[in-house]
């Protein structure tokens, strides 16, 4: 008669996946991944993104939202407005180690995001 897997093993089967989707999650570092941001219900999300230090790369900027926004950022030299309901591809340069802020110039309101080069 086969063994039947006891809690105890499922937990651990369920614990070893978990562990495995946390560490495949994307690393824009490693993978080249190209990190995106989404605004919607006033916000920005992720409100932090970290990218690799020195390399050039790409933002995605998707706005779920009903009107327009327009990400920017001035450490940056960036300003580009998004349409409802539409997604953009937002060219960066290579960036010094640091921290670089960007907003929606069209809602002050609107809380701030962070890109941490590292």
């Amino acid at each position: 008669m086969p063994r039947k897997p006891t809690v105890v093993k499922a937990l651990v089967l369920i614990l070893g996946a978990s562990t495995a989707l946390v560490l495949a999650a994307p690393s824009f570092a490693d993978d080249g991944a190209m990190p995106q941001l989404r605004f919607e219900r006033g916000s920005f999300a992720p409100a932090q993104l970290t990218v690799p230090a020195n390399k050039p790369f790409k933002v995605k900027v998707t706005n779920g939202s009903d009107a327009a926004i327009e990400f920017e950022s001035f450490e940056l030299h960036r300003e580009r407005v998004v349409p409802p309901g539409e997604t953009i591809t937002v060219h960066m340069p290579s960036l010094a180690p640091g921290n670089y802020q960007f907003f929606d110039d069209f809602h002050h309101q609107v809380p701030k995001g962070l890109i941490v080069s590292q």
